[in-house]
């Protein structure tokens, strides 16, 4: 009780503040501070304007024997012409690989089939499988593929014919 007395004795009751913060002084702080921010903006934005000034004056005007209308390619070797209409030959090329019949290697009598066709055979036949040698069971060999037709005329494989993959045997 004699501490809240000797606190109150030397300031006549009214709020106590800490002497050891300078309000003063962190005012000041705060008001140079904001002067020198402006300042500084407008030293930036003359300098800018000075930048600006001098880049236009070494701008020098076009040649008259400069022909504007004639666009100039740049310097060989340049890669592609016309990309866009690279992408839509290779998409297109892409689109009849997938969706059309050819042969892949006429001499071991591999053919490419669409895409779709494959789809419906995959899902007629089934995936090939041979079941786990966990169970004991003696793995089932699976049946040889029937014997593709002669091709038929202009590098068509006949109706009926089957894909084969390379590494597997016929």
């Amino acid at each position: 009780m004699s501490d809240a007395r000797r606190h109150d004795a030397g300031h006549g009751g009214g709020p106590e503040f800490d002497t050891e913060i300078d309000v003063r002084g962190i005012g000041g702080f705060l008001v140079w501070m904001c002067i020198g921010l402006v300042a500084s903006g407008i030293l930036m934005y003359a300098l800018y304007r000075v930048f600006q000034a001098q880049e236009v004056a070494q701008d020098r005007p076009a040649s008259p024997l400069v022909d504007r209308s004639v666009a100039h390619s740049p310097p060989e070797p340049r890669l592609q012409d016309r990309p866009n209409l690279d992408l839509q030959r290779y998409q297109t090329e892409q689109r009849q690989t997938l969706t059309t019949y050819g042969w892949v290697d006429p001499a071991q009598r591999i053919v490419r089939l669409p895409v779709d066709r494959a789809i419906d055979l995959l899902a007629a036949r089934g995936l090939p499988w041979k079941p786990s040698s966990v169970s004991g069971a003696a793995p089932e060999a699976l049946p040889p593929p029937s014997p593709a037709p002669e091709p038929a005329l202009q590098g068509q494989p006949a109706k009926g014919a089957h894909a084969t993959h390379p590494g597997r045997p016929r």
